[in-house]
C-alpha cells in the first residue's frame, strides 16, 4: 500500500471510529432514559447491541483492511443502511423516544452525504422520506414524549448537544475535503503549467523548442501575408562545439549553450523569438525586418557579442577559451513556405561555415 492509499485508509479508519463513538454515546443516552423509566432496559440493551455491535464490525473491517476488497472502500452504504434501519426499528420499538431516533437518522443521512453523487443523493433522499413516513405511520398509535422532569430535559438537551457535535464533525470533514480538493487543484494547475512549458520549451536552455518555434513561424508567415511586412529567420551554429565537449566535458558544453542563449536574449529585439533547433544549432525569428538590412544588423550584433564574451566567467572554460558562432540569414519572399525559408537560412549557414566561421551569410 503506497503513502496515498495509506493516508486514505487512515481517514476511513478515523471516520469509522467516529461512528463507533457516536453509537456508544447514543446507547448511553438511551440507557439513561431507561434509568429514568422513559423506556425499558431491554430496549436500551437491544439498541446497544445492535448499534455499537454493527459500528464496531465496520471499524474492525477497516482496521483489518477487509474494506479494500470492495468497490465502496469507505463502506459508506453498508454503514448508512445498518444505522438507518436500526433507527427506524427503534422508532417503532421505543415510541416514547421516536424524536431522538428520527433525529439520529437525519444525522446519519448528513454523514452519508460526504460520499454521495447528485443522483445518489436524490434517490436516497426519496428513500429516506418514504421509509421514515412508513415507520412513523406504523408507530403513530403509541407515540409519546419523555416526562418533563428535570433529568429528562437535561438528557434531551444532552442528546441534541451531542447531535450538534456530530454535525460539526461532519462539517469539519467537508472542510477538510474541500481543502484537500483546493490543494489538488493547485497541484494540478502547477502540473499543467509545467507540462505546457515542457511541450514548448527546451529543458536545458529554457528557450523555445523546435516544435513550438515552427508554430510561431507559421503564425508569423500568416501575419506577414496580411500586412505585407517581411520577416526573417537566422540559423546559428556554435563553431567547433564538439571540441568544447571533448576538451572540457559535457557539463561545460551545457553551460556554454545556456550562456549563449542568455547572450542572444540580451541582444535580440523584444519582438524576436529564439529557439533551440537541435544540438548546438539555434534559430531566431525576426518579425518586420524592414529594411532588409535590419536582419543582418541584428545577427551581427549577436555574433560580435558572442565573440567578445568572457566565457571563463560563466561557463568554467579557461581564460584563453574562445567561442564563436556562424549564422545563415534568410528573409521571406512572397508565397514562400516557412519550411522553405528555414531551408534557405540553413544553406546560408553552411556557406558561413565554408567561409571560415565566425561570420554570417545572407541568403539570396
Amino acid at each position: 500500500m503506497n503513502d496515498k492509499q495509506q493516508h486514505l485508509q487512515t481517514q476511513r479508519l478515523d471516520a469509522t471510529a467516529m461512528t463507533v463513538v457516536s453509537s456508544l454515546l447514543q446507547s448511553l443516552l438511551i440507557g439513561l432514559f431507561a434509568w429514568t423509566g422513559t423506556t425499558s432496559w431491554s430496549v436500551a440493551f437491544a439498541f446497544f447491541v445492535l448499534s455499537a455491535g454493527t459500528t464496531s464490525l465496520f471499524f474492525l473491517a477497516v482496521h483489518r483492511g477487509w474494506n479494500l476488497r470492495f468497490r465502496d472502500r469507505w463502506l459508506l452504504w453498508g454503514q448508512l443502511i445498518c444505522n438507518y434501519v436500526i433507527q427506524l426499528v427503534f422508532i417503532v420499538a421505543a415510541p416514547t423516544l421516536w424524536m431522538i431516533f428520527l433525529a439520529s437518522s437525519l444525522v446519519s443521512f448528513n454523514y452519508a452525504m460526504l460520499g454521495f453523487a447528485p443522483r445518489q443523493f436524490r434517490w436516497t433522499w426519496l428513500g429516506f422520506g418514504a421509509t421514515t413516513a412508513l415507520a412513523l405511520w406504523a408507530g403513530r398509535a403509541r407515540f409519546g414524549y419523555p416526562a418533563l422532569t428535570d433529568l429528562n430535559i437535561v438528557l434531551m438537551w444532552l442528546f441534541f448537544f451531542l447531535a450538534v457535535r456530530r454535525l460539526a464533525l461532519i462539517g469539519t470533514q467537508f472542510s477538510t475535503l474541500r481543502s484537500e480538493l483546493s490543494q489538488r487543484n493547485r497541484q494540478l494547475t502547477l502540473s499543467l503549467a509545467r507540462i505546457q512549458e515542457l511541450a514548448s520549451h527546451d529543458d536545458l536552455t529554457g528557450t523555445f523548442n523546435r516544435r513550438h518555434f515552427m508554430e510561431l513561424l507559421h503564425d508569423e508567415r500568416e501575419r506577414s501575408h496580411r500586412t505585407q511586412q517581411p520577416y526573417s529567420v537566422a540559423l546559428f551554429d556554435l563553431d567547433h562545439f564538439k571540441t568544447i565537449n571533448d576538451r572540457f566535458g559535457h557539463a561545460a558544453g551545457d553551460a556554454v549553450l545556456r550562456d549563449f542563449c542568455t547572450l542572444v536574449q540580451a541582444h535580440m529585439r523584444v519582438t524576436d523569438r529564439f529557439a533551440r533547433w537541435g544540438g548546438e544549432e539555434f534559430v531566431l525569428l525576426m518579425p518586420v525586418t524592414t529594411p532588409v538590412e535590419s536582419a543582418s544588423l541584428a545577427v551581427e550584433r549577436i555574433r560580435s557579442a558572442v565573440a567578445a564574451h568572457d566565457w571563463s566567467s560563466t561557463s568554467a572554460l579557461p581564460a584563453d577559451a574562445r567561442v564563436t558562432v556562424s549564422a545563415g540569414v534568410a528573409t521571406c519572399v512572397p508565397g514562400e513556405s516557412a519550411e522553405t525559408l528555414v531551408a534557405r537560412a540553413d544553406v546560408a549557414l553552411y556557406q558561413a561555415k565554408d567561409a571560415g566561421r565566425n561570420c554570417f551569410v545572407m541568403a539570396p
